[in-house]
């Protein structure tokens, strides 16, 4: 690998990780549809939420919701990286 490559990639890197900071603050307060990693309940029914299912989560304050509590409230949620992945692997 060439020094080009190899700063091309240090660069990239920087970049992310500049965007990641510059960004934090929003980041934190916007809702995610993402996958539940371990059992809990949605904040505003009280329904379970099992590990494998879809959720809708939000850093700050922390609350997590089922994807039809979150549409009944009418708050707009992007999907997360992990379920992004999620998704992929399902499509194979």
């Amino acid at each position: 690998m060439s020094y080009r490559s190899r700063e091309k990639k240090r660069r990239a890197g920087i970049a992310q990780q500049r965007a990641r900071r510059d960004h934090r603050e929003t980041m934190k307060r916007r809702h995610y549809l993402t996958i539940v990693s371990r059992d809990a309940c949605c904040n505003a029914c009280g329904g379970m939420l099992r590990q494998g299912a879809e959720c809708v989560y939000r850093f700050e304050p922390r609350e997590i919701l089922c994807v039809t509590c979150a549409d009944l409230r009418m708050i707009s949620y992007r999907p997360s990286l992990k379920w992004e992945r999620a998704q992929k692997r399902k499509g194979r």
